[in-house]
């Protein structure tokens, strides 16, 4: 094979292996979140809200580790990926640790120069935060779908907000918007994840083609 040849069979194995929609659901997953934490704030406080996703979470990176071993790796086998892609994917963890400290950083301005009554920065911020990290995410990963979660998720503070300020929606919009953004995202995952899997092996009829 040419050089080019094995960058291409690396690249389909890599999309393949990292590619299965198993982690749109748990984007799907951080997405829900947003749209119901607001929520459940109202009653529980911030600090015991986040608490009770603690164990959600635990559950759904166990979901996510088993049909790996028993559906992803069976069908791939053990991927072992370049040295240029490790680079790569390293590198994407570096960035978007940058990414999120700024994000915090413009988060904590943006909440405390806002006058009062006056939030609309705050949405165009998240905006930001949203298409920057996941456009960055799609870079590295060269995964396309995901720089279309990046708009996706980068319209929905504005709108939320607009929704809001017309009495449409409480909690800036918040559950509406994210909402329907999760369910979106998740079944773009369950899609890709049902196209990996492999067909229905056809079963025979013994009789068939047989002797009268």
């Amino acid at each position: 094979m040419t050089e080019n040849e094995l960058k291409r069979l690396e690249r389909s194995t890599y999309r393949a292996a990292a590619d299965s929609g198993l982690w749109d659901m748990i984007l799907a997953c951080v997405v829900a979140m947003l749209a119901v934490g607001p929520l459940l704030s109202t009653r529980l406080g911030d600090f015991w809200t986040s608490a009770l996703f603690v164990p959600f979470w635990a559950g759904a990176l166990v979901a996510v580790r088993i049909v790996q071993a028993r559906v992803v790796t069976p069908r791939l086998g053990v991927v072992d990926f370049s040295s240029r892609r490790k680079r790569r994917l390293a590198s994407l963890g570096v960035v978007m640790l940058v990414v999120n400290l700024v994000a915090l950083a413009l988060g904590i301005v943006a909440a405390a120069r806002a006058p009062s009554g006056q939030t609309q920065m705050v949405p165009l911020f998240l905006s930001l935060i949203f298409l920057v990290g996941l456009s960055t995410a799609a870079f590295f990963l060269e995964i396309p779908r995901v720089f279309a979660y990046g708009i996706l998720l980068a319209t929905a503070p504005p709108v939320g907000e607009a929704l809001f300020q017309r009495g449409y929606a409480s909690h800036h919009g918040s559950p509406v918007v994210f909402g329907v953004c999760a369910v979106a995202i998740l079944l773009s995952g369950i899609v890709r994840f049902v196209r990996f899997l492999p067909p229905p092996r056809r079963q025979t009829d013994p009789n068939a083609g047989g002797g009268p």
